[in-house]
């Protein structure tokens, strides 16, 4: 069992998120912090990195009391659970923070960091705005996500899907209940009056949000990154030598079906999934296979979905590895389309021409529904791609869209 108290403690006495780290066996990357809280919450990220724009922030008389007086409360409570109330934004200091975050704005530290948010597109939905009502809607967004957070991992609220709850085992170990209220409080009491104005008005919240997603061992936006130096090193590289016009697609994406077997490492439907899109790829349709699916089912499983397909595709009809890009992070439909756009994005694949989707007949035709985009606007705030022609029973076209970019903060395993 993950030793809570102390990974608690570690992250909670402010030390910034770019030095603390997980204490996992399993998880030795020392930079998983950083990459799950930059896929998270892009703005916190950069105002956390950035000493131009940490240094304007802390010294700012309204944040800094704000901070100064959360972190009062914080360690005043009584009870781990009235704590962890005291972190959570209101939607009024929410507000308040925002309406200061715009006075700001006017900055040249803020007016860059827009212009690069704007342009690496993780609030996407928000381009069109001024800069004051950008950056107030970009951390409201982050400030939604931290909440979510600490309301399903740390208060044990319902999460979204199922497959997202905490840790089932935890609720079991009393060490875990009572390390708030006996080690990290204390010790925040103690940094608090060693090291005043040293936090930003936001770093105890998310400290404690990313502590809570680390003992309930819940890292799996930071699985297998980063991917171009790793599982997609050999067919990142190919797709920068591609000529897309010997294609008649740019891709072949293959649509998850996770195991329901305790133990099992690939589903019958992956498996015949895998098997039609190797004819599909054998018939010189594409350049390349991206397969999709995160560590989902069953819960807490140790297998990666998109893995274990790669490795069938691999051994039992010779794909050639620099021909398969993962995606081991999608955990709903929705997300194995969005992830696959935002991979072609990052690695130059042509927006005008388009890919082919494959999965049963059943799942494709859910995907062109009404309920289905309904569904992606609803849980991931946009519609990443433009459906095009039903080719076959199993053959859906897709176009791929700049908007795929856009942070989903209410999903923090895969955001």
């Amino acid at each position: 069992m993950r030793k809570a108290a102390v990974i608690l403690l570690i992250l909670l006495l402010g030390i910034p998120v770019s030095e603390a780290r997980p204490l996992s066996s399993s998880n030795k990357d020392e930079g998983r912090i950083d990459v799950v809280v930059q896929k998270n919450f892009p703005l916190a990220y950069r105002l956390t990195k950035e000493d131009k724009l940490s240094d304007l922030l802390l010294q700012d008389k309204v944040l800094s009391e704000f901070e100064a007086e959360q972190r009062e409360k914080f360690i005043k409570a009584d009870t781990e659970e009235e704590a962890l109330k005291e972190v959570m934004f209101s939607d009024s200091e929410t507000n308040k923070i925002g309406e200061r975050l715009s006075a700001l704005a006017s900055a040249p530290a803020i007016a860059r960091l827009c212009k690069d948010l704007r342009e690496g597109g993780q609030y996407y939905i928000f381009n069109d705005l001024q800069d004051t009502d950008f950056i107030k809607a970009a951390w409201e967004q982050d400030a939604g996500g931290i909440n979510y957070i600490i309301k399903v991992y740390g208060l044990h609220g319902k999460p979204r899907y199922k497959i997202d709850a905490p840790d089932p085992n935890l609720e079991n170990v009393p060490f875990y209940k009572d390390a708030m209220a006996k080690i990290v409080r204390p010790a925040i009491r103690e940094n608090a009056l060693s090291e005043p104005g040293a936090q930003l008005f936001f770093s105890l919240p998310l400290n404690v949000a990313i502590a809570y997603l680390d003992v309930n061992n819940r890292y799996e936006a930071s699985d297998y990154e980063p991917m171009g130096k790793g599982v997609n090193s050999q067919s990142y590289k190919a797709a920068r030598r591609t000529n897309w016009k010997k294609f008649q697609y740019s891709a072949i994406l293959v649509l998850g079906s996770g195991p329901q077997v305790e133990g099992e490492a690939i589903s019958c439907k992956g498996r015949v999934r895998c098997a039609y899109a190797a004819q599909l790829f054998a018939e010189g349709l594409a350049p390349f296979i991206i397969l999709s699916g995160g560590r989902v089912y069953p819960l807490m499983t140790r297998f990666t979905e998109a893995l274990e397909m790669k490795r069938y595709l691999v051994e039992n009809y010779g794909i050639p590895e620099k021909a398969i890009i993962v995606d081991p992070h999608a955990r709903h439909t929705t997300s194995n389309i969005r992830n696959a756009v935002r991979i072609m994005l990052e690695n130059g694949f042509p927006l005008d021409k388009p890919a082919l989707m494959t999965s049963t007949g059943e799942q494709l035709d859910y995907v062109q529904s009404e309920e289905f985009e309904n569904r992606c606007l609803k849980t991931m705030l946009v519609l990443p791609y433009k459906p095009g022609e039903r080719i076959s029973n199993r053959k859906l076209e897709f176009w791929p869209l700049k908007c795929a970019t856009q942070v989903n903060p209410l999903d923090p395993l895969d955001p």
